[in-house]
């Protein structure tokens, strides 16, 4: 009992630690972004090596976020990869959105758990945005990947309701991903392991990457969605472990590339910060601003 008790008063000091950090890279971040000018165009340094880039919620800086009008707009730039977040309604329909609500992004309020897809339908999602996207729609997964069409890779982020994860909800994925021949060019990540683990028990073979907050350095603890005791060995099916920008050192890279992980720090909003990010050795970056870059 002491020794639960006292590594309980350690996770929560490491939480209010993380959370402190999370709070002072926020500050950060804005008085950066105060002087950057987001409608300049920010050229991305040259790189001698394959860097990835990837449009954080479709191109979420130009048009509302997780549409297929994000979707479009960041098919016509220069991401290598789409991002985008998947919840399941209370029907089992797998749409993107990334809260778990509908009332941040859409017309409508209450959990995307508790609505079925005919209700979410009929809801506005590019409104709330600018009025040129009213009537925007909430889409499936199912029309996504056929907007896609394998033109550009898809990086699916498969998220948890408000009540916690969703009851089969990486089959329905992955049945859907099958079903539009679209295993080669997708990729499934997730902050969470259980999510995880059935993915990998799947007999579809599609890639996954492991996110996280921060890894504590010189111990083996890390911060998911709560702090975790060990290395990254249990993760070696996926491709990438990706951590916060702030909390992404040139030693957390290296140490990744050493085990055989690959990292693309979210959510690198600053066009600036890219290019610092990418100087730590980062194999590409989760941006919302991929449409002010300029591509040599």
């Amino acid at each position: 009992m002491a020794v639960a008790k006292i590594f309980n008063n350690f996770q929560l000091k490491i939480n209010r630690f993380v959370i402190g950090l999370g709070i002072m890279a926020c500050v950060t971040l804005y008085f950066v972004s105060c002087d950057s000018g987001k409608d300049e165009k920010i050229q991305l340094t040259k790189q001698r090596r394959k860097i990835n880039l990837i449009a954080h919620r479709g191109a979420s800086d130009v048009a509302p976020e997780n549409t297929l009008a994000a979707v479009k707009k960041a098919l016509q730039g220069p991401a290598d990869y789409i991002e985008v977040d998947v919840h399941q309604t209370k029907d089992g329909a797998i749409i993107l959105m990334h809260d778990a609500t509908v009332n941040r992004t859409t017309n409508g309020q209450g959990t995307i758990a508790s609505l079925t897809l005919a209700e979410i339908k009929k809801l506005d999602a590019g409104l709330w945005y600018d009025s040129a996207y009213q009537h925007e729609r909430v889409p499936t997964l199912s029309e996504t990947l056929a907007l896609v069409k394998g033109r550009k890779k898809l990086l699916i982020e498969i998220k948890k309701g408000r009540d916690g994860l969703y009851n089969g909800i990486e089959n329905k994925i992955l049945a859907i991903i099958q079903e539009n021949k679209a295993q080669n060019w997708c990729i499934l990540q997730t902050f969470y392991d259980p999510v995880l683990e059935n993915i990998w028990k799947n007999e579809l073979a599609v890639p996954t990457h492991k996110l996280i907050v921060a890894k504590i350095p010189f111990i083996p603890l890390y911060f998911d969605h709560r702090l975790q005791w060990g290395n990254f060995d249990k993760y070696d099916r996926a491709m990438a472990i990706n951590a916060n920008q702030y909390f992404t050192t040139q030693g957390f890279v290296k140490e990744l590339h050493n085990s055989g992980f690959k990292t693309y720090p979210w959510t690198v909003d600053d066009p600036q910060a890219i290019n610092r990010v990418l100087a730590l050795g980062a194999d590409g970056v989760m941006s919302s601003s991929i449409s002010q870059l300029e591509i040599e």
